[in-house]
């Protein structure tokens, strides 16, 4: 498969790269800053395109002119709190789904696969119909996020939302070929939920359910490596992959106890 990595010089976009490369994609990355690129993660890129990632025509062109089949965003990043300055990620999530979107309505071949970064507050509490986000209220730039994807039809978008609390990464930088103890296998996954929850404090009168979400959220840490590992194994799968409309949360299967 043909992908198109956006944030390729960050702290995740630098360890999908050789996990794509690692599950036989084809890598174009598209970044604002080439020079930043280290030149052993650009010997193995097909091609770089520059450009902004909240410049949604640049990014739609970027798609069809490489003839990308899937598009992975790991641009830009979030603000802890509604009191700070959201900066540029809600744009660049706009921007790149918009460019998706309309790639594949001009392609005129069905919605483009994408992933995309999120955050682990949009996944649904124990309590319907709230999500974890309106228990611990950070990185609300993702509610948002969550609710632009929901207005497509899925016609137009074949979508999933990686939606990990922490991502600590194992090593310090990127490793070409992925380490042997990194791999998708060492994590449990669920959709739309955190997988592995329990009850827990959920029968503490009034305040159970912020009980239940504060102490679990704690838990819930992904390494990295394994993180980008399940995302670039989930790309082989195309359009037959289960997790496609999906939230995705995961956990180390290590952490369950």
């Amino acid at each position: 498969m043909k992908v198109l990595l956006l944030g390729v010089t960050g702290n995740v976009g630098s360890r999908l790269l050789p996990a794509l490369l690692a599950h036989n994609h084809q890598v174009i990355a598209y970044v604002r800053s080439p020079t930043k690129i280290s030149p052993e993660a650009k010997s193995k890129i097909t091609s770089v395109v520059v450009g902004s990632a909240s410049d949604s025509e640049a990014i739609k062109a970027a798609i069809l002119s490489n003839n990308c089949d899937a598009v992975v965003n790991a641009a830009g990043l979030p603000a802890t709190t509604s009191f700070s300055s959201q900066g540029e990620f809600p744009a660049i999530f706009t921007a790149v789904v918009k460019a998706i979107v309309d790639a594949g309505r001009e392609r005129g071949t069905g919605p483009i696969r994408c992933w995309l970064m999120s955050g682990f507050g949009i996944l649904d509490s124990p309590k319907k119909p709230h999500i974890l986000l309106d228990y611990m209220p950070l990185f609300p730039a993702h509610r948002g996020n969550y609710q632009l994807i929901k207005s497509y039809a899925a016609d137009d978008l074949a979508w999933s939302l990686f939606a990990a609390s922490q991502m600590n990464p194992k090593y310090d930088t990127a490793q070409f070929p992925p380490a042997a103890d990194t791999s998708a296998d060492n994590l449990v996954a669920r959709a739309n939920a955190p997988p592995a929850w329990t009850q827990k404090f959920r029968w503490v009168p009034l305040i159970g359910n912020y009980l239940n979400v504060m102490v679990q959220g704690q838990s819930y840490f992904a390494v990295l490596e394994n993180c980008v590992d399940f995302i670039a194994a989930d790309l082989e799968k195309g359009h037959k992959s289960e997790w496609i409309g999906k939230r995705v949360g995961v956990k180390e299967k290590s952490a369950i106890k």
